[in-house]
């Protein structure tokens, strides 16, 4: 009888400790929720602030690139204008490409609208990207084909390309 009672005495450790196990995973995997939904709602709080800060990010670039285009581009025309010597000449063309580089990675992300376009500038830069020629566009919004020509240039001036050998449509289709 002895073994008897001493087997039982050991059921009831066994007992005693599965239900203390039970009891410390269940008390662990509460803990474990609760760290979850802390992780859960730290990571939903760190994309907002990304969020944010890509857009803090992207209004800096716009700010900056419509502040070059706005107050400094057009004084590099105006100096161009001048009578300046050749010496002088390159000093300008280098201060004017080397602002361009600074600001290139910001002009990429811009839109058209973006652009400071007239909405008839705005008109024909969307038909170029659609492909239509000068004239066809001239027939369109019912203009002549050298007024297109002349809103080209003028967008062409206004997005930097009026120096530069590269496709207009091209150009716009990438800021679309």
């Amino acid at each position: 009888m002895a073994k008897h009672s001493k087997d039982k005495e050991i059921e009831l450790n066994i007992k005693g400790l599965e239900d203390e196990l039970d009891r410390r995973v269940k008390e662990q995997t509460k803990e474990m929720g609760l760290k979850i939904k802390i992780l859960e709602e730290l990571n939903k709080g760190m994309e907002v602030l990304v969020k944010k800060k890509e857009k803090d990010k992207e209004e800096i670039e716009n700010t900056i690139l419509a502040n070059v285009k706005m107050l400094i581009a057009p004084y590099f025309e105006k100096i161009k204008k001048t009578k300046l010597d050749d010496r002088q000449k390159v000093f300008i063309d280098i201060i004017e490409s080397n602002i361009n580089e600074i600001i290139s990675p910001f002009s990429r992300k811009m839109s058209i609208k973006e652009l400071n376009l007239t909405p008839m500038e705005i008109q024909i830069a969307n038909l170029i990207i659609q492909g239509a020629p000068s004239k066809k566009i001239g027939k369109i919004i019912n203009i002549s084909p050298r007024t297109v020509d002349t809103h080209r240039k003028n967008i062409r001036k206004k997005i930097g390309l009026n120096q530069k050998r590269a496709n207009l449509r091209s150009y716009l289709l990438a800021l679309n």
